[in-house]
């Protein structure tokens, strides 16, 4: 019994993988005037809800390479994996933004294309064994799904009490963080890890013996999920510009091996003009690094509309790297925009790895902080 509850405490616990669908995803404070209504943010739906959704968790999970060696992939393998990946990727990076009781038939779709293609891929072992993976990174909240409660045999009153704990992990991890803050930096860590333990505890002292050890069978051995890197879809690829202003026509693949920054702007949003310094400041500062930062003026009005008026608004704010002109609104279309500005960080391997919808310092948000640190993070990384 002992042996049993220390495992779950080990790697079961609440866990949430972000990728770019969710914590990666970051917008300024408030909405800037030429920002069209967004969807309800994730974070406010019910506690209880699995974020990031299944299916974007399968494909980040399966993405990642930790996750592929962990599987035990040959090279043969992860050329499948990619492909199949890639017959989905565009799909479910427009529906980032979606809530997800808005968009659960299509995601289900994408999961079983997902899925139907990943079982000609990998053996039967490698799909259990990513299964597990799954359910540790679904942590708790998986076992209040019908298809877990049932294979464990939960009762309803046990189903009651997991829920009612998941519902109090924020207030407790809020009072977690107020014991910490009074302990000496040294050992906060270990104090960390202590209340992560306690409260698995809490929530495998509801299910039996029986029901830990059909739990810990599921789970399978620990996977340290700290060692997923978390990314997004590959970025669409560029389309349909009606005009290259500061550059010959580029490629997104032809910049794999950036890193790169893609903006939608329009020049007669004023949040967005309120962007550009930030943008000038990364090309000035890391161009020379392996930055290329890419402008994407996707036109609202009809002054936006001229070409001239475009290249005379670039010209007259010094703007020196590549902008493309996307008069007929393909682009916009294609990465799913849906406000001015919108800036997205791109890695080596092409992956969306953060986006912010507005000013990145708006009413003393800290976005051009926080973008400058993540482009140094990503020239660094191999």
């Amino acid at each position: 019994m002992r042996s049993q509850t220390a495992k779950l405490n080990t790697i079961f616990v609440i866990v949430v993988i972000g990728f770019a669908y969710y914590s990666a995803r970051t917008t300024s404070a408030d909405p800037p005037k030429r920002a069209t209504e967004l969807a309800s943010n994730q974070a406010a739906e019910d506690v209880l809800a699995e974020i990031p959704a299944v299916p974007f968790l399968t494909l980040g999970l399966i993405s990642d390479s930790a996750v592929q060696t962990e599987l035990g992939l040959d090279a043969k393998q992860i050329n499948g994996v990619r492909t199949a990946i890639a017959q989905v990727d565009e799909s479910f990076w427009r529906l980032r933004d979606v809530p997800v009781k808005n968009c659960s038939t299509e995601l289900e779709t994408l999961l079983t294309n997902l899925r139907r293609s990943l079982k000609l891929e990998l053996n039967s072992s490698q799909l259990d064994r990513f299964d597990q993976i799954m359910l540790q990174a679904r942590s708790w909240k998986a076992t209040v799904t019908p298809e877990i409660a049932n294979r464990l045999k939960l009762s309803s009153d046990q189903v009651s009490r997991i829920r009612n704990l998941l519902a109090d992990v924020p207030r407790q991890r809020e009072e977690n963080e107020r014991t910490l803050a009074g302990l000496p930096a040294v050992d906060q860590e270990s104090a960390r890890h202590r209340l992560l333990r306690a409260e698995s505890k809490r929530f495998a002292d509801v299910l039996t013996a029986q029901q830990q050890s059909q739990l810990n069978q599921l789970l399978g051995k620990p996977f340290d999920l700290d060692r997923v890197t978390k990314v997004g879809c590959v970025a669409p690829e560029l389309r349909d510009v009606s005009a290259w202003i500061n550059s010959q026509p580029l490629t997104l693949l032809q910049l794999r091996g950036k890193v790169v920054v893609v903006h939608f702007w329009a020049f007669g949003c004023i949040n967005c003009i309120r962007n550009l310094p930030h943008y000038d400041s990364w090309h000035e500062k890391f161009a020379k690094s392996g930055l290329t930062v890419v402008g994407i003026h996707t036109p609202e009005t009809e002054s936006e509309r001229s070409l001239d008026n475009l290249k005379r608004q670039v010209n007259e704010r010094k703007i020196e790297y590549p902008v493309a002109f996307d008069a007929s609104a393909q682009n916009w279309k294609a990465w799913a925009n849906d406000m001015w500005p919108s800036v997205y960080l791109i890695d080596k391997q092409g992956r969306v790895r953060n986006w912010w919808y507005g000013e990145l310092n708006w009413k003393g948000a800290t976005g051009e902080e926080f973008f400058r640190k993540r482009i140094e993070e990503l020239l660094d990384e191999k």
